[in-house]
């Protein structure tokens, strides 16, 4: 089982996980973080840095998965990899926490780089850009 701690901009968090639980059901180990208009980026490191203790302390390996590269949720996030040897993963969407959710479970406490950039394929697999005609067989 693999922890995952999700911080971003805004609702966006907790918005990714209400819609990933209304598909895959209630998800243990599966943080949302929420960085909102006016929050102190010192508190929001604070905020990270308490979720990953909780992983820490359960003997639960995780990772930290932001919305924007080197945006405050990823600069807050990165205080607290860099101090522990987090993996953050950038760029978080729908399809790969549905990938990382649903398959976790077979993680073996192997390489977590390297199941995490598994996801990731399969997630970018799963998004297509479709024009009309081709839904039509135009």
């Amino acid at each position: 089982m693999i922890g995952v701690i999700l911080c971003t901009h805004s609702v966006f968090a907790d918005g990714l996980k209400e819609a990933i639980q209304m598909i895959a059901g209630k998800q243990d180990n599966f943080d949302s973080i929420c960085f909102l208009n006016g929050d102190d980026p010192e508190e929001l490191s604070e905020r990270i840095q308490e979720a990953a203790q909780r992983y820490r302390d359960a003997g639960i390996p995780f990772f930290i998965a932001v919305d924007l590269y080197a945006a405050t949720p990823f600069n807050a996030t990165l205080r607290v990899a860099l101090e522990d040897n987090i993996t953050v993963m950038t760029g978080v969407n729908m399809p790969f926490l549905l990938e990382v959710l649903t398959s976790r479970d077979s993680f073996d406490g192997g390489d977590l780089k390297a199941f995490l950039e598994e996801a990731l394929e399969s997630a970018k697999a799963s998004m297509q850009v479709i024009a009309p005609q081709e839904l039509l067989g135009e």
